[in-house]
C-alpha cells in the first residue's frame, strides 16, 4: 500500500522505505510495509529514565530531632545525599502538559536497529554476550519486553532496545548522555554483573551537544551515527529496571477515555555527580536536580505539577538516605526480580472511586486493558473500604489523590512511603 504526505514527522525505518520524490508537487511518497517497533493498537511504548546523582555527604543534624542533613553551609535542608534529574513538560504537549516528569518519551524504530548489535559486538564481544545474558536472567519481564515483534525489530533485545530509548531521550530532553567511551569496559570484569554498576555521563563541548540533540531528535537514527562518529555507546551496563507503568483506560470518574496512553519502562541509573544538563525549550521548559523530600514537600505545596507515577515512585525513594543503599538494593533487586507492569485499574464504591494497582485484593485477575467492560464496583462505602478490603494498594480519585499502600506488588520492590509528612509552608512553589 502507497501513502502520499508530507514529510513532518520523525522518520522511522517502516515508513522512510523506498522513498520517491515527486519534484511536481514537492512531496514524497512511501511504502508503508508493516508496523513500527512500538506501536500498538491502543497504546504506544516507550521508556523514562530516573537519572540520580550523588550530591554531598550526610553529616549529623544537632537539631530539628537530630538525624541527618547535607554537608555545608546553606545547604538545601534535605536528608537525602543525591538528586533527581526532572524536567517540566511543555504547556503544548498533548500528554501530560506542565508537570515534572522523569525524561523519557517513545520508542522508535531506531532503537531497535540492527546497527546496534553491530556497535556492541565491536565494543566488545565478551562484555556485549555478559550484557544480554543479564538482562533477561530474572527471568520473563512485561508484555513490552516479552512481546513477539516483527522480525526486522528482533535484532537486539527489547530489554536492550528500550534502554537505549531511554538514554536516546534523556540526551535529547536535557543534553546528559549516559555513554561510555568505545575503549572503556572499566567495572564490566568478572564481577558484573554481581556489583552495581555506576552510570558515566559522557562530557561535551555545549556546542556539539546542541547540534547533536538537534539532529538526534529530528531523526532518532542520528542517535546511532553520533555514537559511531564519537566513539561512545551508550552505557546500558548502568541501567536497571525500576517499574512499568500502563496508562490506565479511564481517566476519571466519568468513564472519559485517555486518549494518549502508553507502555513505559521505568529504569534507573546512579551517577556520582551532578552532570551539567539543560532543558530543550522545545518538549521541556524547566529542568532541575533536586531531592525527594523536598521535591515531595514542594509538590504537596503545590497541589499538583507531579504525574501520578512519579508521585509514587518518588515515594518508594524516601526509604533510601543514601544513594549507595539506593543502588545496592535496587541492582540486587533486578538480579532476582523483573518488573511488574502497573495498569491502573478504576474501582468505584457506593460513594466515590479509587484506583487500584497490583497487590491490591480489589485489582482484578483479568484484566481489561483495552476499555471492553464497565468500571468495577463494589457494595461498599468509601470510609468502609479499608476494613472490607485490608491489603491496600491504591488510590482515592477524587479529590485529594490520597494513597493506601500497606502490600508490595511481588516484584521485590519496596512500598511506597505515604507515611511521612512534609514541612510544606518552608518549601518553595514548583
Amino acid at each position: 500500500m502507497v501513502y502520499c504526505f508530507l514529510k513532518k514527522n520523525k522518520p522511522t525505518s517502516s515508513l522512510y522505505t523506498n522513498c520517491v520524490n515527486n519534484k511536481r508537487f514537492k512531496i514524497q511518497i512511501y511504502h508503508h510495509y508493516s508496523t513500527m517497533a512500538a506501536v500498538l493498537k491502543h497504546w504506544r511504548e516507550s521508556a523514562t529514565l530516573l537519572v540520580v546523582a550523588k550530591t554531598s555527604k550526610l553529616i549529623p543534624n544537632g537539631v530539628n530531632g537530630g538525624g541527618l542533613q547535607l554537608e555545608g553551609t546553606g545547604a538545601e535542608q534535605s536528608q537525602y545525599n543525591y538528586k533527581m534529574l526532572m524536567l517540566k513538560r511543555s504547556d503544548k504537549s498533548k500528554f501530560m502538559p506542565n508537570v515534572y516528569v522523569f525524561p523519557g518519551g517513545i520508542a522508535e524504530d531506531a532503537d531497535f536497529s540492527a546497527e546496534w548489535l553491530d556497535l556492541y559486538m565491536k565494543f566488545g564481544e565478551s562484555e556485549s554476550k555478559e550484557l544480554f545474558k543479564y538482562l533477561t536472567s530474572a527471568g520473563t519481564g512485561p508484555p513490552m519486553f516479552s512481546r513477539t515483534r516483527d522480525q526486522e525489530f528482533q535484532h537486539i533485545p527489547s530489554e536492550l532496545a528500550f534502554r537505549i530509548c531511554a538514554i536516546r531521550e534523556t540526551f535529547e530532553e536535557s543534553g546528559v548522555l549516559i555513554a561510555r567511551s568505545i575503549e572503556d569496559k572499566s567495572h564490566l570484569n568478572s564481577d558484573y554483573p554481581r556489583k552495581p554498576v555506576w552510570g558515566t555521563s559522557f562530557p561535551m563541548e555545549t556546542q556539539v551537544a546542541d547540534e547533536w540533540r538537534r539532529r538526534v531528535d529530528k531523526n532518532p537514527l542520528e542517535f546511532i551515527k553520533m555514537c559511531r562518529t564519537l566513539n561512545v555507546i551508550p552505557d546500558v551496563w548502568s541501567l536497571s529496571e525500576w517499574s512499568n507503568w500502563l496508562t490506565p483506560v479511564t481517566l476519571s470518574n466519568t468513564g472519559k477515555g485517555a486518549r494518549r496512553r502508553y507502555d513505559t519502562a521505568f529504569f534507573m541509573c546512579v551517577v556520582d555527580h551532578l552532570p551539567e544538563a539543560m532543558h530543550d525549550n522545545n518538549e521541556t521548559v524547566d529542568l532541575k536536580w533536586i531531592a525527594p523530600d523536598t521535591l515531595l514537600s514542594e509538590y504537596y505545596r503545590s497541589k499538583g505539577l507531579l504525574a501520578p507515577p512519579q508521585v509514587y515512585e518518588v515515594h518508594r525513594l524516601l526509604h533510601f538516605q543514601l544513594v549507595e543503599d539506593l543502588h545496592r538494593f535496587n541492582w540486587d533487586r533486578a538480579l532476582k526480580h523483573r518488573v511488574r507492569q502497573y495498569f491502573p485499574v478504576v474501582v468505584g464504591c457506593e460513594d466515590d472511586f479509587v484506583i487500584v494497582y497490583p497487590g491490591d485484593e480489589l485489582y482484578p485477575e483479568e484484566l481489561d486493558r483495552i476499555g471492553e467492560s464497565p468500571i468495577l464496583t463494589v457494595k461498599c462505602s468509601l470510609e468502609d473500604l479499608p476494613k472490607r478490603y485490608p491489603s491496600m494498594n491504591r488510590m482515592h480519585m477524587v479529590v485529594d489523590g490520597q494513597q493506601w499502600v500497606n502490600i508490595s506488588a511481588g516484584d521485590g520492590q519496596v512500598i511506597p512511603n505515604f507515611e511521612r509528612t512534609f514541612q510544606q509552608s518552608l518549601q518553595p512553589k514548583l
